[in-house]
């Protein structure tokens, strides 16, 4: 299963739109969306397109009536899907403990990977570019004994993706 990864769009929604339109033509079946959404006009894309879940951020307080109405969730939080335990959450500090399989998080706007034979640890970077006017967004494909990532970074202003691959095996 192929499961896109997005977080911190803040009030970009044009590039929250283009990073969900990347995932699903990528084949995205599910998207990840680990908090400061801003927007609910970015929900509504979600909506519209593919099953998602979003944990609110530290900027979606204002978002808190929505809950019921799109896929929102608070953090942490834990699911599962393919087999794997999930736990999504926009503050790093809820990574602890290494509970689930899957840990997703945003909040640093900064991209991270980490798999220690357990636990594969994900940030999508920044979708909104505010840092390092790069907009950021994965793809997590879980096989059977891999995982494969492949991370989407577009400079602001251009069209262009560029991809960078990574693999862990299981």
């Amino acid at each position: 299963m192929k499961i896109g990864i997005i977080s911190d769009t803040h009030k970009r929604t044009t590039r929250a739109f283009k990073a969900i339109d990347l995932l699903i033509e990528n084949g995205a079946e599910f998207i990840v969306h680990s908090g400061d959404i801003v927007k609910t006009e970015i929900l509504d894309y979600l909506e519209e397109r593919i099953k998602y879940i979003a944990v609110l951020g530290n900027n979606d307080y204002h978002l808190y009536p929505y809950i019921d109405k799109y896929q929102l969730v608070t953090e942490p939080y834990k699911f599962k899907l393919v087999k794997k335990t999930f736990k999504i959450m926009h503050y790093p500090k809820y990574m602890f403990p290494l509970d689930t399989d899957i840990i997703i998080y945003g909040h640093t706007h900064t991209k991270d990977i980490a798999f220690n034979g357990n636990n594969l640890i994900i940030n999508s970077g920044e979708v909104c570019a505010r840092d390092t006017g790069i907009s950021s967004c994965m793809m997590l494909e879980v096989k059977d004994k891999q995982y494969k990532i492949n991370i989407f970074d577009r400079k602001i202003k251009t069209e262009e993706w560029l991809i960078i691959e990574k693999e862990f095996n299981l």
